[in-house]
Parts: structure tokens; sequence; C-alpha cells
């Protein structure tokens, strides 16, 4: 298991000091970005700042798409 912390020690912070998220060896890509956008939002971030900075929090049909015709192209299939 792996952590991500977030620790501030600002005197004057009324909120969380230290933020903690234990997490799997084998994270993905994707599970790791919700991860950094959670921790953006337990920090204060709104959703709208987060979205600009992250983007889509997870990976669409249409990605899906993309992803599955540049295999195919790849290895030569395409049709």
């Amino acid at each position: 298991m792996a952590k991500f912390i977030f620790i501030t020690e600002e005197s004057e912070n009324r909120e969380a000091s230290k933020i903690e998220f234990t997490i799997p060896d084998d994270l993905d890509i994707w599970e790791f970005k919700r991860m950094c956008i959670r921790m953006a939002g337990a920090m204060g971030y709104t959703s709208i700042s987060t979205k600009k900075a992250f983007g889509n929090e997870y990976k669409s049909e249409h990605d899906n798409e993309i992803i599955q015709k540049l295999q195919a192209i790849y290895s030569g299939s395409f049709a």
C-alpha cells in the first residue's frame, strides 16, 4: 500500500492540517487521477477549478473508441 499525503503547517489554518489517502500499489492512471481530484477537493479547491485542471474524472466511452482505433491502426488491421 502507498500513501498520498498533504500536510500544512500554517499557524492560521483552521481547516484540516493533514489529509491522507492510503491507496493500493496497483493503482492505474485513471484511479490515480481520481485520487488527485479528491485530494484537491479536500484541500479546498472547487470542482470548477479541478475540472479545468484535470479534465473529466472518468474515462469516457469516446476515449475508448479512440484507443481502439489507434490500436487497430498500429496493428495494421484498421478497416
